[in-house]
């Protein structure tokens, strides 16, 4: 298990999600609050559908001890919490967090009503779908799973960033907050699910490697996506 966690470790910084262009434009200001904004906005559908594939590998899953991470992972996503009488809580449902991060920049719950999901979005979304449902299980575990772990640095960075540029205070600061303390360990949870592939060497490494590759380029080309529709859009919009 180290072994394999080394080895997406390793893959994550080889492709660099966090020095994209987003990232970049993000850091040295090019990104305005504005434009930051509408790039959230957008990213608000990825949250929202996030759980759906996982359902749908799991209803795949022949056995309980295979189902387990999914099922733990999918509860979460949901807002249950097991402090004290453990419960569903609906405000802390990953999706509802979402929106009141979307609200500490600005953004009414009522005008999320009324946008469309755009074609970035929709593309990474139909990809985690196909996966789940078409890819050997060990290509969407480990896909999933590779998401999950760069989010995790996502989180923390953007966390940062918001509160450094003085868009969120810390003490506004939801849901990134949350997700650079638990995706790590829900990546470990996928992967300890194919790491007896990846010990079994060949094809079945070759899975886990496909996967892995394959969530890395689709969260990446997320990223990029958002970033280039929205620089496109502000261009146009002021000329």
């Amino acid at each position: 298990m180290d072994e394999l966690l080394g080895w997406v470790a390793a893959q994550a910084k080889a492709r660099g999600i966090l020095n994209n262009r987003y990232f970049s434009a993000l850091e040295d200001a090019a990104m305005s609050r504005e434009m930051f904004q509408a790039t959230q906005q957008q990213f608000y559908f990825a949250v929202r559908y996030f759980s759906r594939p996982m359902a749908a590998l799991m209803a795949r899953m022949p056995s309980s001890a295979l189902r387990r991470s999914l099922v733990c992972n999918l509860a979460e996503e949901h807002g249950y919490v097991e402090e004290g009488a453990a419960v569903f809580e609906p405000t802390l449902a990953h999706d509802m967090t979402f929106l009141r991060f979307l609200e500490t920049l600005g953004v009414k719950r009522e005008a999320m009503k009324h946008l469309r999901e755009g074609e970035a979005v929709r593309a990474f979304n139909a990809s985690l779908m196909g996966v789940c449902l078409m890819e050997r299980i060990e290509v969407a575990f480990a896909c999933l799973g590779v998401i999950e772990y760069t989010f995790a640095g996502i989180s923390a960075r953007l966390g940062a960033t918001v509160f450094r540029r003085g868009w969120v205070s810390a003490e506004e600061l939801v849901h990134y907050n949350l997700h650079e303390e638990i995706d790590g360990r829900h990546a470990a949870e996928f992967f300890e699910c194919v790491a007896k592939a990846w010990k079994a060497g060949g094809d079945d490494r070759a899975e886990v490697e496909d996967g892995v590759r394959l969530g890395l380029h689709v969260f990446d080309r997320l990223y990029e996506d958002l970033w280039e529709a929205t620089a496109r859009h502000h261009e146009l919009t002021s000329t």
